[in-house]
């Protein structure tokens, strides 16, 4: 029983001197480390000296490169971080380039990268107070980070220090190929409010699409009227059918009654099925005037989706995708609209009576078979039989514009033409950058054709 109690107090006393003996250590490590912070301080007071003479400029260089190689790197990066509050921009340069040399940027950067959610706070903080060129580039890179709240961070910190050098690098970060970046970017820019709207603007003439979309849709945010004159063109110039379908998003942001004239034209006349779409539901939610008839008759007139051509065993999909696109976003903003389903039904099946006969479904099927056929002598028989049947076969031809072949492209022109369908405007106009002639020339007669018919049609009405 003695020699137990005699372990049993041995262990006590080893682990109460162990316990000791570690803090003792950590007193004397945070005296020590306080001593240099307190050597390290007396120099940087050299740095804070004016310079009004040769010696003192030749002392504040001296005492720049004492706290590059000062004994306690961790030290003088502490005090160096405490000078980047001065203004006098000299101070801030021999602080950074401090800290640059005992290697404290580095651990912040490395720590913005793979450290905890702790530790890239920390280092936020740090490289936002350096400010410069490579600590705003790391916070740049953070935007992308999996946690919102780093990228939130991440984003404060750039601009507390230089909000137009900040603004121009959010701007640019909208191309980034990172989508989780560049749309923290776009986030951020709209927080700024009005003072990021140039920086958005010049990024609507952007070569990268995703930076056009999104300073379009950021636009949209900032709620400013008067960026409908510059959005309302883009509508017409832009190529990519995201891009308009953002921009017309933004556009009935800013001003409802310039965005309803703009989205009526583009929910008919847009060479895009995505754009046509799109603008059928903004009509729906911002609930533009004369938005229910309108959407009324974009159903009925509606071309058929040659549901009854599936019957035969042929493959229409890729024909037909566009429309049943279109037509659901019709449906879906007439339900917006407060439509009921009965209401819904009804105008459904009012839109789906084809014009098309039995036999004129029979032949069109046999058309549109050989409409894939390896021989383009048969694809251009197809076109042409076709466009015999009227305007509800407007949109398989013109996605055989695409033709692989010159002949058949140059007489699915032609076929469109006959039909002279408005909502094949679009492809026809591409087809005058055609590298053949003949297709060039048979979409120049078929655009002159088309527009003229329904030019007439207009004045006649």
């Amino acid at each position: 029983m003695g020699l137990e109690y005699d372990v049993l107090r041995g262990i006590s006393l080893f682990l109460a001197g162990l316990v000791v003996t570690v803090v003792a250590l950590r007193v004397i490590l945070r005296w020590r480390y306080a001593s240099a912070v307190a050597r390290a301080r007396r120099i940087a007071r050299r740095l804070k000296e004016p310079p009004s003479s040769l010696s003192a400029v030749e002392d504040r260089s001296a005492a720049t490169e004492e706290l590059i190689e000062f004994s306690d790197p961790r030290a003088a990066a502490a005090v160096a971080r405490e000078l980047l509050s001065q203004g006098d921009q000299t101070i801030r340069a021999a602080a950074v380039e401090v800290l640059r040399e005992t290697r404290a940027l580095d651990r912040w950067c490395r720590d913005l990268r793979r450290g905890d959610f702790r530790a890239k706070l920390r280092a936020i903080e740090a490289l936002g107070e350096v400010g410069d060129e490579r600590a705003l580039d790391e916070l740049l890179e953070a935007l992308g980070d999996d946690d919102p709240g780093v990228a939130g961070a991440a984003a404060r910190a750039m601009f507390a220090r230089d909000v137009d050098y900040a603004a121009t690098r959010l701007a640019d970060a909208l191309s980034s190929p990172n989508r989780r970046l560049a749309e923290t970017a776009a986030a951020s820019l709209v927080q700024m409010g009005e003072e990021a709207v140039d920086y958005l603007v010049g990024q609507l003439t952007s070569l990268n699409t995703q930076a056009r979309r999104l300073a379009a849709e950021s636009l949209g945010s900032t709620g400013q009227e008067r960026l409908k004159e510059v959005l309302a063109p883009l509508l017409s110039t832009d190529p990519d059918p995201g891009v308009r379908a953002a921009v017309a998003s933004a556009l009935a942001r800013v001003d409802g009654d310039t965005a309803a004239a703009e989205l009526r034209r583009l929910a008919r006349f847009d060479p895009d099925w995505f754009v046509r779409a799109r603008a059928y539901s903004l009509l729906a939610e911002t609930d533009a005037e004369g938005a229910v008839q309108y959407l009324l008759d974009g159903l009925a007139s509606f071309e058929p989706e040659f549901e009854a051509f599936s019957e035969g065993g042929h493959n229409v999909e890729a024909f037909t995708e566009g429309p049943r696109r279109v037509r659901r976003a019709i449906v879906a903003g007439l339900r917006i609209l407060g439509f009921t389903e009965d209401e819904v039904a009804a105008a459904e099946h009012r839109a789906a009576a084809s014009p098309l006969t039995g036999e004129q479904l029979e032949e069109a099927s046999a058309a549109m078979t050989l409409l894939r056929s390896p021989d383009p002598v048969q694809r251009a028989e197809a076109a042409r039989r076709l466009s015999e049947l009227g305007v509800a076969v407007a949109e398989p031809l013109a996605q055989a514009l695409c033709d692989p072949d010159a002949m058949v492209r140059a007489e699915v022109a032609r076929s469109l033409a006959r039909t002279g369908s408005v909502d094949s405007l679009g492809a026809l106009a591409r087809c005058l950058q055609d590298p053949d002639a003949n297709v060039r020339l048979a979409a120049t007669t078929a655009l002159r054709a088309v527009v003229t018919r329904e030019a007439a049609r207009e004045l006649t009405e």
